[in-house]
């Protein structure tokens, strides 16, 4: 999984997370505090203030009956601070009089407390003129409770009032849902505003700014998104300099177009003039019409190559037999200056490419050093394979006085020729097509004038 995955889950999961822990430990929290109270509440309170209580409670109940004893009650409820603690009257039944909840455990306890230890004073037993029987003792908290009395005996359970209910946990769940909204809020900021800035920049992008980058705002993140803005950088990168190459390609082929388009015109001309030359005329339009030719095809190549078109389709390739068909078709332009054309090539050397493009590459640096190289001199081809580092080494050396230093790295540019050379046949697009076929093998080109004379092009190739 990707990292803006991983964040998702995180921060969705945090946000549950703390929900959840919120939630359960609001009712852990309910729940402690219920037995706390329920353990308080099944405990009979064995302290002076209680034990006086008990026993006015029980002197009233003698005398002054259930009405008098609710009216006491009303009387420490309203008129007197009284200790935190409920006096429960209960009838024969296990039910309070006064209509407060009081549980069977609580009520078992005070029973014991009469059979087993009927001196204690903190539990008191009150038998009325009627023959009914009501145990009086304190325990717990303080408790609202109806002073008016129940006399409703038959009843076998407690009577309806205010239980104690546990309060819902609205309060952990809102603070679980406001959690859940911040970190839904931050993750939304957090990834919607480099989509901004991606949105921002494609917009600039589509308005012909292609100078525009985003890769340094969104270089302190570490995920996909950061990733989209170093590719979004590269793009508009790449497409900048296609664009720019594009432009200088139009202006380099207009000027080359330019030269032989006005010699047809100057032909033309003299033609018009000279009827008796009209031979030589359409010869030389022939010519300059052939180099025209030859150039658009050059450009079309270099263009298939730069944009990526041609897939290499690659298959084990013998270089020596290659090799020689290149120097075999060569050899007629170098007789032309008298140029020894010299091979030197391991029988065994192959790679893996495609052959056709291969030649055309190689063919271009052989005749590239007969055309620059002097009369009557020597170009050398070399051959060889190195087993350790799996690589073929490939040279074509001429004896000619090769290029400025500072030329070097720019000779492998379409148009780009020697400011030395005297030659002015050719268009400068035939090192760029081998430098694009070269790549496009993986391999790399380099180009070094030698001492104290001679130029040299070596070509690395992995097999």
């Amino acid at each position: 999984m990707g990292k803006l995955y991983q964040k998702f889950f995180l921060f969705f999961f945090l946000a549950q997370l703390t929900t959840t822990l919120g939630v359960g430990i609001a009712i852990w929290w309910e729940h402690v505090q219920r037995n706390a109270i329920t353990s308080v509440a099944n405990a009979i309170e064995q302290s002076p203030p209680a034990r006086s209580q008990v026993e006015t409670a029980a002197y009233i109940l003698r005398y002054a009956g259930l009405k008098g004893l609710g009216d006491l009650f009303n009387d420490w409820r309203t008129e007197h601070h009284m200790p935190p603690m409920v006096v429960y009257v209960v009838d024969q039944n296990g039910v309070d009089v006064f209509k407060r909840p009081v549980t069977k455990s609580l009520v078992e306890n005070a029973r014991q407390v009469v059979t087993k230890q009927p001196e204690s004073r903190s539990v008191s037993l009150v038998t009325l003129a009627d023959n009914k029987s009501y145990l009086i003792f304190a325990a717990g908290r303080q408790l609202p409770f109806d002073a008016t009395p129940n006399f409703r005996h038959d009843r076998e359970g407690p009577p309806p009032g205010n239980h104690p209910q546990g309060l819902f946990p609205y309060i952990p769940l809102l603070a679980g849902a406001l959690v859940s909204l911040l970190f839904a809020a931050v993750l939304a900021w957090y990834f919607s505003k480099p989509i901004k800035t991606l949105r921002a920049a494609f917009d600039e992008a589509a308005n012909g700014r292609l100078d525009v980058r985003i890769g340094d705002a969104m270089s302190n993140r570490s995920d996909e998104l950061s990733d989209l803005g170093r590719d979004f950088d590269l793009m508009a990168s790449r497409i900048g300099s296609l664009l720019k190459g594009q432009n200088t390609l139009l202006h380099h082929v207009s000027h080359e177009l330019r030269s032989p388009l006005a010699r047809i015109q100057m032909a033309l001309g003299l033609a018009s003039q000279n009827p008796e030359k009209i031979s030589a005329t359409l010869a030389r339009v022939e010519l300059e019409a052939t180099r025209m030719d030859k150039m658009l095809g050059e450009l079309l190549e270099l263009s298939r190559l730069e944009s990526g078109v041609v897939q290499i389709q690659k298959e084990p390739v013998i270089l020596k037999p290659l090799l020689d068909s290149i120097v075999l078709d060569a050899q007629l332009e170098a007789d032309l200056r008298n140029i020894k054309l010299k091979l030197i090539c391991e029988q065994e050397a192959t790679i893996r490419g495609q052959a056709d493009l291969l030649y055309t590459a190689i063919e271009n640096l052989v005749r590239n050093a007969i055309k620059y190289g002097p009369e009557s001199s020597e170009v050398k081809i070399s051959c060889r394979q190195c087993l350790e580092s799996k690589q073929v080494f490939l040279s074509v050396t001429d004896q000619g006085k090769g290029v400025g230093e500072s030329e070097l790295q720019d000779i492998f540019k379409p148009f780009v020729r020697g400011k030395d050379t005297t030659q002015t046949i050719g268009h400068g697009v035939g090192l760029a097509i081998t430098k694009q076929v070269v790549e496009a093998h993986g391999g790399n080109i380099l180009a070094r004038n030698l001492a104290p004379v001679g130029f040299s092009v070596e070509v690395t190739l992995p097999y």
